[in-house]
């Protein structure tokens, strides 16, 4: 075997201090080159079974891990059960829920910024696929499901809708960017208002999927009536 030069031989030592105070953690001792190359890989071992068994079931991505020391090699698989992408999820979604509650605090404020009054709940909707669909290109309000059952328009308005008459309306998006839709009124299997005229524009400027929660509020501008939209947090 070949005399191992002086920086060979410190490289080698020092490989060997760091291996002997991992094992001393788990109460082994460095006796000897051999023993402890054998104890690390039967450990190590040891911890690639109770992985294996731990993520069975579970989304993996796998990597390769090679540990090399004294001319010899031990190639495990290492198995991650996506826990970094779960703890990415969990703060962007904590993040989604500070904006929302910061949103919630200034929607009056936005509302008495652009001169409105008379605000009003309308309605939390989830989406649905015709609501987020091009084809159909509008919002369904059922009637049955609003906050406030007074209802949100003048008896002017009330008489436009008994015409089949649109009454245009302005649309304030989670951004705050003002749209101009038309609010009608149909007859369904259930009585239904209607967002619609533009209403894809604001789905896709926003980037509405189906399942997404939306609240709903009206307020005037003077006499216009416009709405506002908020995405909804929802923890699960």
């Amino acid at each position: 075997m070949a005399k191992l030069t002086k920086t060979e031989y410190l490289k080698q030592q020092k490989g060997r201090l760091h291996i002997a105070n991992f094992l001393a953690a788990m109460n082994y001792h460095d006796d000897d080159l051999q023993t402890t190359i054998k104890i690390m890989r039967h450990k190590l071992l040891e911890i690639q079974q109770r992985e294996s068994s731990a993520v069975i079931n579970k989304p993996q991505t796998v990597r390769k891990i090679i540990f090399k020391f004294g001319g010899s090699k031990t190639l495990l698989h290492k198995h991650d059960d996506m826990e970094k992408d779960s703890r990415n999820a969990s703060h962007s979604e904590t993040l989604m829920c500070k904006r929302q509650k910061k949103s919630e605090e200034g929607v009056m404020d936005f509302i008495k910024s652009v001169g409105g009054s008379e605000a009003e709940f309308v309605i939390e909707k989830r989406l649905t696929v015709s609501d987020v669909t091009p084809n159909q290109g509008r919002l369904l309000i059922p009637v049955l499901q609003l906050k406030n059952k007074k209802g949100f328009l003048t008896a002017d308005e009330e008489t436009m809708m008994g015409k089949k008459e649109d009454v245009s309306v302005w649309v304030f998006d989670p951004e705050r960017r003002k749209s101009t839709l038309n609010l009608a009124k149909w007859q369904m299997s259930k009585e239904c208002y209607v967002l619609k005229t533009n209403w894809n524009h604001v789905v896709k400027t926003n980037g509405f999927k189906e399942e997404m929660v939306i609240r709903v509020l009206s307020f005037r501008v003077d006499h216009q009536l416009c709405f506002l939209l908020d995405r909804v947090c929802r923890n699960i």
